[in-house]
């Protein structure tokens, strides 16, 4: 089975933000507000937890490995003003292209400027977004998960 590309799409990141409280609201008028606290409270935990152990499970759903391949030390470039990474809460991959972004700017000395889309429709429109994470980088994009080197060479690369 081929893995699925390594993004997030929006549409699933607004369900789990529409789908959770529709869910809690539901139960909370057949079982009482308690329920619905105690539905809120298991979902974002369960969401958290997610998160936080995908990369280890992300094989077995069928997305692949994200192991890292590193950037070459000796990797140099000119002088990067300010890198954009555009995320969205719950996706899983997000942090992990953040993670392997703050390696890299203390090799590479750039800005990094993370601008969370998940609320912001204007700013999806504007920019064509239906997934993240996204890094941008003086109008050159990168949509989806990426190794350390695939950044570095990224973010190397001139226009």
């Amino acid at each position: 089975m081929k893995p699925v590309k390594q993004q997030c799409y929006l549409w699933s990141v607004w369900l789990t933000w529409v789908g959770l409280p529709a869910l809690a609201i539901g139960i909370g008028v057949v079982r009482g507000w308690w329920a619905a606290v105690v539905v809120l409270l298991v979902g974002v935990f369960a969401q958290t937890l997610y998160v936080m152990v995908f990369p280890r499970v992300s094989r077995w759903l069928g997305y692949g490995s994200v192991e890292d391949v590193p950037a070459e030390s000796a990797l140099q470039t000119e002088a990067i003003a300010k890198v954009t990474l555009y995320t969205a809460s719950v996706c899983p991959f997000c942090p992990i292209v953040k993670r392997r972004l703050i390696e890299l700017q203390r090799n590479l000395g750039f800005e990094l400027v993370e601008v969370d889309i998940t609320f912001e429709p204007g700013l999806i429109r504007e920019k064509g977004f239906r997934s993240v994470p996204v890094i941008e980088l003086d109008g050159r994009y990168w949509f989806g998960n990426a190794t350390s080197s695939q950044l570095a060479a990224f973010i190397s690369k001139p226009n």
